[in-house]
């Protein structure tokens, strides 16, 4: 009888003790609430709605280095873009004034042709410089994305749900950001929603492009 006795007294501690350990869910919650106000405009405001816990296999290390090499190869296609369009307005103008037969027609001829021959030389320099920058901007993108997929292990993807003060302070409007936390939930980073979406776009373009230029076609957009 003492024997039955003690064993319903173990069972009934190790419920207790199982009760009061925190689940992943409360893990999350709580970290979250420490580290989200740093993301929000008016902390105050804050009210949790809910959270949804998934182990994850990546390096979440590498999410804000893609993101900045995205940044930065959006700003360069858009700065070769605009060397272009400077290199072919330039030779045009070097066709207009360029000397002829006899030589110049005027000294203003002469100087609007080496002042276009100039520009162009300028602006096809920039060209080929910020072209090199690309190539090398879209060699880090994909050693990242390839650093991205871990296949082990590492964390918690926590997707969490809540309400706070828009930007003005005057509408209260529900929110979503994804947060990546370490395995025993003591630190984690997040980012919105909307933003780490466009974010998984970006791997899955770099995982099936079949060269760079499939690549730069999806930032073109």
């Amino acid at each position: 009888m003492k024997k039955v006795v003690v064993i319903l007294s173990l069972c009934a501690v190790a419920l207790i003790m199982a009760s009061c350990t925190p689940s992943n869910e409360d893990k999350a919650e709580n970290l979250v609430k420490e580290t989200i106000k740093d993301y929000l405009y008016h902390p105050d405001s804050y009210e949790p709605i809910s959270t949804k816990v998934d182990s994850m296999f990546i390096d979440a290390s590498t999410i804000e280095p893609i993101m900045e090499t995205c940044s930065e190869i959006r700003d360069l296609l858009f700065k070769i873009n605009k060397c272009k369009r400077n290199v072919k307005l330039a030779e045009s103008f070097v066709d207009i004034y360029a000397p002829y037969g006899y030589g110049y027609s005027s000294q203003f001829t002469r100087g609007e042709y080496e002042r276009a021959k100039k520009e162009k030389e300028e602006a096809q320099s920039d060209l080929d410089k910020y072209t090199k920058k690309l190539s090398e901007e879209l060699a880090s993108l994909k050693v990242n994305v390839a650093k991205y997929h871990k296949g082990e292990f590492t964390g918690w993807m926590v997707s969490h749900r809540f309400r706070s003060l828009f930007i003005a302070g005057s509408i209260t409007i529900p929110r979503e950001m994804i947060f990546f936390c370490d395995k025993e939930f003591t630190t984690c980073v997040g980012y919105e929603a909307v933003k780490f979406e466009e974010f998984t776009k970006v791997i899955k373009i770099v995982n099936e492009a079949a060269s760079d230029e499939d690549i730069m076609e999806y930032f073109k957009v």
